[in-house]
């Protein structure tokens, strides 16, 4: 099993509801930004410290849940 999958897999099982909850993950081409319980992301920034700032600008998130480059999560914060 390739480390992406892996991610997918670990994703897809913390993003089976959508609560408002948006994700920074890692992603191929940089650190992508999910909704939770989408298959796509929503914008995927070459840093990770872009990808939280375009996190916090969705007006419809009420989570932030920053991972590590191995998937597992750095922060789990309250929108400002």
């Amino acid at each position: 099993m390739t480390t992406k999958t892996k991610w997918t897999e670990k994703f897809s099982k913390a993003a089976s509801t959508n609560s408002g909850r948006v994700h920074v993950v890692p992603s191929k081409d940089g650190w992508a930004v999910k909704k939770e319980g989408a298959k796509r992301a929503t914008v995927v920034k070459k840093t990770k410290e872009g990808a939280v700032k375009a996190a916090n600008s969705i007006k419809t998130s009420e989570r932030v849940v920053v991972h590590k480059k191995d998937g597992t999560i750095q922060k789990n914060t309250k929108r400002k």
